[in-house]
């Protein structure tokens, strides 16, 4: 094996946080069609802590502050925003995932609408492509 570049480039990096940031949204859907009743609600406490984990680690995948991918040029320039925007989301779904762990679907499920705001700073920061 190989030994870990120091640095990935441009498109490693694009790439990462579109993983993290799909991770996220699969996440949410799954969710969603549990608080429909489309799916199961077994598994609402473990979908709501992949959750969590994933948003945690979503500010670090755009730390290198690579343009490119679905990223709009002001994220960059608006990174102070953007990044509390992450660390607003991360506490959100952190507590998310605390409540349905502590108390299940029916303690957490008031939670998500204010923990999935991803629609607040996708508006701004995000330029969907096909």
């Amino acid at each position: 094996m190989s030994p870990v570049s120091s640095r990935a480039d441009d498109q490693d990096v694009i790439d990462y946080r579109q993983h993290i940031m799909k991770t996220m949204n699969e996440e949410a859907a799954a969710i969603a069609q549990i608080l429909q009743q489309k799916i199961p609600a077994a598994d609402f406490a473990t979908h709501a802590e992949i959750l969590a984990i994933t948003a945690a680690t979503a500010k670090k995948a755009f730390e290198p502050k690579v343009p490119g991918g679905e990223a709009k040029p002001v994220l960059w320039a608006n990174w102070k925003d953007f990044s509390k925007r992450l660390d607003d989301l991360t506490a959100a779904t952190a507590d998310l995932a605390r409540k349905a762990k502590e108390g299940g679907m029916a303690a957490a499920a008031p939670r998500v609408q204010s923990a999935l705001t991803c629609d607040s700073c996708h508006d701004i920061y995000r330029e969907k492509k096909d």
